[in-house]
């Protein structure tokens, strides 16, 4: 009986050691953004933001985003009025292909798989989440 607990201890470790190696190796084959595609403006890419295509990148906030007291947020800078263009799509560039896709495997991308799987949506930008009997 004395053994067990040094097995349960040595089984917990080396599922903490391997668990990461594996995850990493999962998802080193995993892109979300691919050369050649061309994004549309305030794509979104979880755990890294929002395409400004006019820019080629992905930054924090939505293009035209507004806050009191900083104004719109367009092309990676707050300013202090709103892009009125119509931003075509675009390519990004391959720096900024690689940055992305690395900034979205260190957010997880299974966990951010999961939280979508359980939000139903309703409409043009809504997303809910419903509880039985709503």
């Amino acid at each position: 009986m004395e053994w067990i607990f040094p097995i349960i201890v040595i089984v917990v470790v080396t599922f903490g050691v391997l668990t990461p190696i594996y995850r990493r190796r999962k998802f080193e084959k995993m892109s979300v953004v691919n050369p050649g595609v061309e994004y549309p403006n305030n794509y979104h890419v979880m755990g890294v933001g929002y395409y400004h295509a006019a820019a080629q990148r992905w930054c924090p906030n939505p293009w035209n985003e507004y806050r009191e007291g900083r104004g719109y947020y367009w092309n990676g800078t707050w300013n202090p009025t709103p892009d009125q263009s119509m931003v075509p799509k675009s390519t990004p560039l391959a720096s900024e292909m690689e940055r992305v896709n690395r900034e979205w495997r260190k957010a997880d991308p299974d966990r951010a798989q999961r939280f979508w799987d359980t939000v139903e949506h309703e409409g043009f930008g809504t997303a809910i989440r419903r509880s039985e009997g709503s």
